[in-house]
C-alpha cells in the first residue's frame, strides 16, 4: 500500500501548481501572449503528456494496491481510476490556466523562441525522449522512496551522514 500512497503523493505534486493558485481571478493576460503560450504547450505535447501521466499513475496505483489479487485493492484502484477520469474532465481548463500562467511569466517573443527550439532537431528529440526520461526518472525516485520507507520501517530515520 505504501507504493499506492507514493503514487498519490506524486500526482498531488504534479498537479499542485494549479491547486495553489489564489482564489482571486488573475488579470487577463495579453491575447498574443496567450496564443504564444498555447502554441508552446502544443509543441511540447502537454496534453499527450498529461494523458500518459494519468495512464502511468493508474497502472502504478493498481499495481501498488494489489488490484489483481485483492478485493480491497481492486476497489481502491477503481476509486483512483474515477478520480483520474474526473481530473481529465478538467484538462481543457487546466491547459487554459497553464497558458495564462505562461503568458503572465514570459513574453510572446520568449515563448516563440522556445517553441522554435522545440520544433528544431534537438528540441524535437528532447520532446520525443521526455516520456522515457520521465518514466526512468520516476523509477529512480521510487527506488529512493522505497529505500527511505524501508529505513523508516527499520527505525533508521536519520540521514546517512549522521549514522
Amino acid at each position: 500500500m505504501g507504493y499506492a500512497l507514493r503514487i498519490i503523493a506524486l500526482s498531488l505534486i504534479c498537479f499542485s501548481g494549479a491547486a495553489l493558485a489564489e482564489d482571486t481571478p488573475p488579470s487577463q493576460p495579453d491575447p498574443a501572449r496567450v496564443a504564444a503560450a498555447r502554441d508552446l504547450l502544443e509543441v511540447t505535447g502537454v496534453t499527450k503528456q498529461m494523458d500518459g501521466m494519468v495512464q502511468a499513475m493508474t497502472r502504478g496505483f493498481a499495481k501498488g494496491a494489489n488490484a489483481t489479487s485483492s478485493e480491497a485493492g481492486k476497489k481502491l484502484s477503481e476509486q483512483f481510476d474515477q478520480s483520474m477520469k474526473k481530473l481529465l474532465e478538467y484538462q481543457d481548463q487546466m491547459i487554459s490556466d497553464f497558458a495564462n500562467l505562461y503568458a503572465e511569466t514570459f513574453t510572446a517573443e520568449e515563448m516563440k523562441a522556445v517553441a522554435d527550439f522545440y520544433r528544431s532537431g534537438p528540441g524535437a528529440k528532447f520532446i520525443s525522449k521526455t516520456p522515457e526520461l520521465m518514466k526512468k526518472g520516476a523509477e529512480i525516485g521510487m527506488k529512493y522512496s522505497t529505500k527511505i520507507a524501508d529505513e523508516m520501517r527499520a527505525g533508521e530515520t536519520q540521514p546517512p551522514e549522521q549514522k
